[in-house]
C-alpha cells in the first residue's frame, strides 16, 4: 500500500512530513499553509498517512477520494456529482468498508452539525463513518451516535516521534521499519513463568507491582501462547481504550482483527468515574451480542481479539459461535486485566467470565497488583485485619505463577522507591498564615479553615522536597474543584508559581484532554480530582500524589500512588502525601490535641501501601516485635519510609504519637506476643511450659490455629524457628518418661509405686487407665512397651511385691520371709503358694519366683525360715543349743528336729544341713561320759546293761537313746565301741 492523494508527490517535496516529533509540529505547519485548499490536501493526506500506519484504524486499503474505484463510488451513492461530504474510504483487514471526512480547523474551534450532517447522512452502507479532525469539540447529539468513529485532535496529540517516522517511511515508500519495545529482564522473567505455567495449568495468576509493565506482559504472553481467538477483560471502558492503544503500538502480530464491547458506555460505576462516549473514542463499540457473533463467526487468516468490559461479559457469552455439533466454541486464551475485581464486592457483575459453564476459555491469565485487600479498622482476635476480598483461590485463579513486589521492583530500579509524606499543621499555624495575609475565620468557619490547613500541608510538602508535578485526590468533585479554583482560595495562593488545574470523570473528554496537555506541558503544576486519574487515563508521570481528603478505597489508593512512583530522569522519591490537621484548643497541650485527633485518613493511606509494599510491612512488623520484646522499638526505619512535617517546637511529640498510632492500628498484636515469647525464651532458655498469662493463651491459640489449618505458613515458620511447642502434652509425656527411663535404671523396673512422693507414680497410673480406655496412642504404647512397662494395675501390684521379695533376698540372702515381717511380703508368699498350688499361677511368674529360690511348700518353708534363725541364732550365741523358751519358737522347733530324726521323719538333706552348722542331735551331750560311768556303775551292781526305762535318775530313758542314735546312724563310733565293750545290746529293748 502506497500514498494514493493527488497532491502527494507534490507535498511530500515541500517537506511538510520531514522531522516531525509531535502533533503540534504538523498542526503548526499546515496551519501555515497559505489557503484553504493547501491546507485540506495537506491535512487528508496525513489522514490517508495515519489510517495506513495506525493500527487502531485496522486499514488494509485506503482511497482518498480522487483514488477510491468507481464501485466503491456507485456503491456508495458517490457518483451523483453532489459533496456528500466524503473525503475517502478504506476496507479494514476483515473486509468492513468504511468512509472518512477531514476537517482542519486552525485554533481548533468546535464543529457544528451543518459541517457534519451530510456525511453523516451518508448512506447506510457503510458500516462505520470515520470523522479525522484536529479539532476537540462536536455537536452534543453526536456523542453516543452509533456506526461513527471520531479521530480529534486529542487523539492526534497523543502521537509521538515514533508514530510520525512511521507515516514518513510510509509516505515516502509504503513501507514502515520501526523497532518495538521488547521485554526487559524482569518481563522475560514473567513472560518465562507464564508459558511453563500454562503448560501445567488452565489457570494461572501473576501479581506485578503497579509501573511495572505487566499490560505489555500481557499482550507478549498472549503473542507466545499463539492463539487464534483471544478474550481481554478490564474494569471499565476508560481502560479498554488504554490497554488497546498499548497493544496496538506494541504488538508483533502482522494480522490481527479486534472488537471491542461495553453493554452501556455511558453508565459510570461510582464518583468520578471517567465517562466515556462513543464521541471520545477513536474506535468502534458494540453492546449487541448479536455483532460479537457475526465478528466471531467471519472467516479470518490471523487473530481475533475482542476486548470487553467485565460488566458485558455475558454479551460476549451470548454471541460465542457454536459448531456444527452444537458445541460452543471456546476463547483459546482469557486475559483478566485488573483481576482483583472478580474477586471483589463487585460480585457477580464482575466474575461472570471466571466460569466456563457462563464463557468458556481454554486458558486463563489472571493479572493484579493487589490479590487481597484489607480492612485495617476491622480486627480479629490475632488482631490481624479483616479480610475483604481474596484471589487465594486455585480453583479459580489457579495457582500464583510469578510474583514481582513493589518493594522487589523498587529494589531493582523497576520503578521509584517512594516516601510518605504526612503532614501536620496546627490551627495556631491557620491563624498565623491568616493573620499574615489579613485574613480572618469569622465565627469559627471551619470548613475554611480545614481548607487552609490542607493547602498549608501540601504547600509545606513541596518546600519540603521541591516537587514540581503534583496529583491531588480529594472525597468528591466540588472539594477537588475547589482546592484549585482561581477565586483566590485555591492552592495557588499558596503555590503562586504552579499552574492549578483539575478535571473530573464527567468532564467533557475534549476539556479533559486539554486540561491533561497544559499539565504535560507545564514547568509546575497541580492538577486536583476526584479518582478519574486512577485508572484509564494516560498521564504522565508526577512527583507527587496528595490525598487531600478521605480516600477510601485502597485498590483506588494503590493505583493513585502509583502514578508516583514511575522512573523520569533524575527521580530518586515518588511522594505520596497526607495532610493531618490538629485542631488545638486555648490552653492546650499538643499532646492533648493529638489524642482527639482522628488518624483515619492516615490509616488508609498506609495501609493500602503496606499491602503492595513488603518493606513496609516488614517495618511495622519489626516494630511491633521489638515492642513486645523489649516495651520499645526503634523508629529510625519506619522514618524513612514515613516522614512527619510539622512545627519544630512539637515536631518529635507529633511525630512519636503518630508512629505509636500507626504502630497500633497497622501493626497487629501477634507480632507483639511473639517478641513477648522472645523475651520469654531470652530469659528461660525454652518457650515451653509457659506460666497461666496472656503469653501462653495466646501460645494455645497459636496451637488450634494450627490444628484447623488456620495458621498463616510464615507465622508458623517463625514460631518453628525459636522451637515453639506445638503440642505440651506430648512434650510432658516425654518428659515423664525420661523420668521413668532413669528410674527404671536405677530400680530394674518400671513399676513406681503411687505413692511416691514424686508425680511419676500418678503418671504411670494415668499411662494404664489411658491404655484400658484405648486412648493411648500406638507410638507411646510401643515406647512404654519395649522398657517392659506394666499395663495392669494388679500385674503392677504383683510385680511391686516381687521386687519387693527380690530385695529381701539381695539383703538376706533368701526369700523365707518371717510373719512378723513388718510388710504384707509373707502374706504375698502365701498367695503366691496357693495360687501355684491351684493352678493358678503363671509360668512366667513361677519361673520368675524360682530363680528366687522360691519355695513352694509352706512347711518347707516354715523349716527354711527357723533354719535361717538358728544359723543367726549360732552367729550370736556360737553354738545351736537354743533354750526351750527362747523367742519365736526357735527353742521349740529345735527339739522337734532331734525328736523327727529319733523318729526316723527326718530327710538326709536337712540332716546334713544341720549337722553342717554344727546341730547338736543330743542336747545332753556334755553329760554322755557321766552318764556312761553310771550304766559301768550299773553293770557293776547289776551285772547287765539293760537298764528299765523307769530308772529313777533318766539312765533307762539315755540308753535307750543310744539305741536310736546308732539305728538313725547318728551315735559316733567311738560311743558305739565303748558300749559294745560293756556288752551293751543294740537290739534289746528297754524294760518298763
Amino acid at each position: 500500500m502506497t500514498p494514493k492523494h493527488s497532491s502527494a508527490s507534490r507535498i511530500l517535496s515541500t517537506g511538510l512530513f520531514d522531522d516531525l516529533i509531535s502533533f503540534d509540529d504538523i498542526e503548526a505547519r499546515i496551519s501555515a499553509l497559505p489557503g484553504n485548499k493547501e491546507r485540506g490536501d495537506a491535512f487528508e493526506m496525513f489522514a490517508e498517512a495515519y489510517l495506513a500506519t495506525q493500527k487502531i484504524a485496522q486499514a488494509h486499503q485506503v482511497w482518498p477520494f480522487e483514488a477510491m474505484p468507481l464501485e466503491q463510488r456507485k456503491f456508495l451513492s458517490l457518483d451523483t456529482g453532489r459533496d456528500m461530504g466524503v473525503d475517502g474510504t478504506y476496507l479494514t483487514i476483515d473486509g468492513e468498508l468504511r468512509a472518512y471526512q477531514v476537517k482542519f480547523r486552525s485554533n481548533r474551534p468546535a464543529l457544528t452539525w451543518d459541517e457534519l450532517s451530510t456525511f453523516m447522512g451518508l448512506t447506510d452502507q457503510v458500516s462505520q463513518r470515520v470523522l479525522f479532525t484536529n479539532c476537540e469539540v462536536l455537536p452534543s447529539l453526536m456523542q453516543d451516535r452509533s456506526g461513527f468513529i471520531p479521530i480529534r485532535g486529542s487523539d492526534l496529540d497523543r502521537l509521538t516521534a515514533e508514530d510520525f517516522e512511521a507515516m514518513r517511511q510510509w509516505l515516502r515508500s509504503g513501507q514502515i521499519k520501526l523497532p518495538r519495545k521488547q521485554p526487559k529482564p524482569h518481563q522475560q522473567e514473567a513472560l518465562t513463568a507464564i508459558a511453563r505455567g500454562l503448560e501445567e495449568n488452565d489457570r494461572a495468576t501473576i501479581v506485578m507491582a503497579c509501573g511495572t509493565g505487566k499490560s505489555l506482559v500481557a499482550l507478549w504472553a498472549a503473542e507466545q501462547h499463539d492463539c487464534k481467538k483471544l478474550l481481554v477483560l478490564v474494569p471499565s471502558l476508560a481502560l479498554v481504550r488504554q490497554l488497546l492503544h498499548e497493544w496496538l503500538k506494541e504488538t508483533a502480530w502482522e494480522r490481527f482483527t479486534f472488537m471491542c464491547v461495553c453493554s452501556d458506555p455511558t453508565v459510570a460505576k461510582g464518583a468520578d468515574d471517567l465517562i466515556v462516549h462513543q464521541a471520545d473514542l477513536d474506535f468502534p463499540v458494540t453492546t449487541e451480542s448479536a455483532v460479537v457473533s457475526q465478528f466471531l463467526s467471519k472467516p479470518f487468516d490471523g487473530v481475533k481479539i475482542v476486548f470487553s468490559t467485565y460488566q458485558s461479559a455475558q454479551v460476549v457469552a451470548a454471541g460465542l459461535p457454536v459448531d456444527v455439533d452444537g458445541m460452543v466454541q471456546p476463547f483459546d486464551l482469557g486475559v483478566f486485566d485488573e483481576a482483583h475485581k472478580t474477586a471483589s464486592r463487585e460480585g457477580t457483575r464482575f466474575s461472570f467470565a471466571l466460569g466456563d459453564a457462563n464463557l468458556p476459555i481454554r486458558k486463563r491469565l489472571f493479572f493484579t497488583a493487589t490479590p487481597r485487600h484489607y480492612d485495617i479498622r476491622k480486627k480479629d482476635k490475632e488482631g490481624d485485619n479483616t479480610l475483604v476480598y481474596s484471589m487465594d483461590k486455585p480453583e479459580i485463579y489457579g495457582p500464583v505463577i510469578h510474583t514481582l513486589s513493589f518493594a522487589e521492583a523498587a529494589r531493582r530500579g523497576i520503578i521509584c522507591d517512594y516516601k510518605v509524606v504526612i503532614s501536620v499543621v496546627t490551627s495556631e499555624m491557620v491563624n498565623d498564615h491568616m493573620l499574615q495575609h489579613g485574613e480572618v475565620i469569622i465565627d469559627g468557619d471551619v470548613v475554611k479553615a480545614r481548607q487552609v490547613a490542607l493547602q498549608i500541608a501540601l504547600q509545606k510538602a513541596v518546600d519540603k522536597y521541591g516537587v514540581s508535578r503534583i496529583f491531588t485526590f480529594h472525597g468528591s468533585v466540588a472539594a477537588a474543584r475547589s482546592f484549585t479554583s482561581g477565586d483566590g482560595e485555591g492552592i495557588r495562593n499558596h503555590l503562586p508559581e504552579f499552574t492549578t488545574l483539575h478535571v473530573s470523570g464527567e468532564m467533557p473528554t475534549a476539556r479533559r484532554e486539554d486540561q491533561m496537555k497544559t499539565f504535560r506541558q507545564a514547568k509546575k503544576a497541580v492538577m486536583s480530582n476526584a479518582r478519574c486519574l486512577t485508572e484509564g487515563v494516560d498521564v504522565p508521570a508526577v512527583d507527587m500524589v496528595a490525598f487531600i481528603s478521605p480516600r477510601k478505597s485502597k485498590v483506588d489508593i494503590v493505583q493513585a500512588t502509583g502514578r508516583t512512583m514511575r522512573k523520569s530522569p533524575g527521580k530518586e522519591f515518588g511522594y505520596v502525601m497526607v495532610p493531618l490537621f490538629v485542631e488545638q484548643a486555648a490552653n492546650e497541650s499538643i499532646e492533648e490535641a493529638l489524642h482527639r485527633t482522628s488518624f483515619v485518613d492516615i490509616w488508609d493511606l498506609l495501609g493500602a501501601m503496606k499491602e503492595q509494599d513488603d518493606v513496609l510491612t516488614d517495618i511495622i512488623r519489626q516494630m511491633r516485635e521489638d515492642k513486645g520484646r523489649t516495651g520499645g522499638y526503634d523508629e529510625n526505619r519506619f522514618s524513612d519510609r514515613v516522614e512527619v512535617l510539622g512545627p519544630s517546637v512539637s515536631l518529635e511529640t507529633i511525630r512519636g504519637a503518630i508512629t505509636a498510632e500507626c504502630l497500633e492500628s497497622l501493626g497487629v498484636s501477634w507480632d507483639e506476643r511473639f517478641g513477648e515469647l522472645l523475651a520469654y525464651k531470652k530469659e528461660h532458655g525454652h518457650v515451653s511450659s509457659l506460666p497461666r498469662t496472656g503469653l501462653s493463651s495466646w501460645a494455645s491459640n497459636q496451637r488450634a490455629r494450627r490444628m484447623n489449618e488456620t495458621l498463616l505458613p510464615k507465622r508458623r515458620e517463625r514460631l518453628d524457628e525459636v522451637g515453639f511447642d506445638w503440642d505440651p502434652m506430648e512434650s510432658q509425656w516425654e518428659s515423664m518418661y525420661n523420668e521413668l527411663l532413669a528410674y527404671k535404671a536405677t530400680h530394674g523396673h518400671t513399676n513406681v509405686p503411687r505413692d511416691s512422693s514424686a508425680y511419676l507414680g500418678a503418671w504411670v497410673g494415668i499411662q494404664r487407665k489411658a491404655f484400658n480406655r484405648g486412648n493411648i496412642s500406638p507410638d507411646r504404647k510401643e515406647k512404654l512397651d519395649e522398657i517392659g512397662f506394666i499395663w495392669s494395675a494388679l500385674d503392677s501390684k504383683w510385680e511391686d511385691r516381687f521386687n519387693e521379695l527380690a530385695a529381701y533376698k539381695s539383703e538376706y540372702g533368701d526369700v523365707n520371709v518371717s510373719q512378723n515381717w513388718p510388710t504384707s511380703l509373707a502374706k504375698w508368699i502365701s498367695t503366691q503358694r496357693g495360687l501355684e498350688k491351684i493352678g493358678g499361677l503363671s509360668s512366667e511368674r513361677k519361673i520368675r519366683l524360682e530363680e528366687l529360690g522360691f519355695v513352694w511348700d509352706s512347711f518347707e518353708s516354715k523349716w527354711e525360715l527357723k533354719f535361717n534363725e538358728l544359723v543367726a541364732y549360732k552367729a550370736e550365741h556360737g553354738d545351736t543349743n537354743v533354750p526351750r523358751e527362747y523367742l519365736n519358737g526357735l527353742g521349740v522347733w529345735v527339739k522337734t528336729q532331734r525328736a523327727l530324726l529319733i523318729k526316723g521323719e527326718f530327710p538326709t538333706e536337712r540332716k546334713i544341713r544341720l549337722e553342717g552348722i554344727g546341730f547338736v542331735w543330743d542336747p545332753f551331750e556334755k553329760s554322755w561320759g557321766a552318764k556312761f560311768n553310771e550304766l559301768l556303775t550299773y553293770k557293776n551292781k547289776y551285772g547287765n546293761v539293760n537298764v528299765p526305762n523307769s530308772w529313777h535318775t533318766g539312765l533307762g530313758g539315755w540308753v535307750g537313746q543310744q539305741r536310736v542314735f546308732k539305728k538313725r546312724e547318728i551315735l559316733n563310733a567311738d560311743r558305739v565301741r565303748r558300749l559294745e565293750e560293756i556288752g551293751f545290746e543294740w537290739g534289746r529293748k528297754n524294760k518298763k
